[in-house]
């Protein structure tokens, strides 16, 4: 089978030093012998063998190693890869994922990256953070945070064993980097791996993060919001009819070293 990207993309991602592996990784349609297909791309550290499975065709593709062991890709003649899963061995087990690089639509958008530049957007914890979401039928988690000066950031956690190789997230405007995991859970811990331009790695937890684990740890917990049953409606009432400006304030500062 021809390879269809080019080496020195393939060795960016095998690096960790792509600043949009969605450029590489997922579905792509190139043209091979006259006629337009798919051509299917994954990056996959730890893993044998990988299939292209098509759940509703009942149907799957062996994908071949690339330029590295590790990469694979398999060319498809279809109409339609909508939800299709990677099937992959490492070593005594198979595991059935659906493809992050298959979720291309970005939630955050040039609006809100407009915003958040100027300094005007008022509910950027809405975009930034761990969002449990549903894309294209599929749940899962939408990560999204700010590192102007990183090189790369990936997500990590138990999910892909802390391996910053697999979670490799998209950088959009004003250094805001993305990624949707899909079949992710509420309850996930987690942290972003961000790399300078030298190279240096910091794992950092979520500075809009909604739950942290408890010192010693110091991870970030994906958590829903909406699910959460809040206690407080005696005091909003109260606070609905009194006057805050002839009541006293307390003030409290924290240093959120992470």
């Amino acid at each position: 089978m021809a390879v269809t990207v080019a080496p020195e993309q393939i060795d960016r991602i095998v690096g960790n030093q792509h600043h949009n592996p969605f450029e590489v990784l997922g579905p792509h349609m190139v043209q091979q012998d006259g006629k337009t297909i798919w051509a299917v791309r994954a990056y996959l550290p730890n893993a044998e063998a990988a299939w292209v499975v098509l759940p509703e065709a009942r149907t799957e593709y062996a994908m071949e190693s690339s330029h590295n062991s590790h990469f694979f890709e398999c060319v498809i003649e279809t109409g339609d890869l909508a939800n299709y899963q990677l099937k992959y061995r490492e070593g005594e087990h198979e595991r059935f994922v659906y493809d992050p690089y298959a979720f291309k639509t970005r939630r955050i958008t040039d609006f809100d990256v407009h915003l958040f530049a100027e300094g005007n957007h008022h509910r950027i914890y809405e975009k930034l953070g761990a969002h449990p979401t549903e894309i294209d039928g599929v749940s899962g988690v939408y990560f999204a945070v700010w590192a102007p000066n990183g090189r790369n950031v990936s997500v990590l956690g138990n999910f892909n064993h802390w391996d910053g190789r697999k979670h490799q997230m998209r950088l959009t405007g004003s250094g805001i980097w993305e990624l949707f995991i899909p079949e992710l859970q509420v309850g996930e811990s987690y942290k972003f791996e961000i790399k300078n331009q030298s190279g240096h790695i910091y794992e950092k937890s979520d500075p809009y993060g909604f739950q942290q684990e408890v010192r010693p740890k110091t991870a970030s917990i994906v958590a829903d919001l909406d699910a959460y049953n809040w206690q407080d409606a005696d005091w909003m009432e109260k606070r609905r009819h009194s006057e805050p400006m002839s009541q006293p304030i307390s003030v409290y500062e924290v240093h959120l070293g992470s």
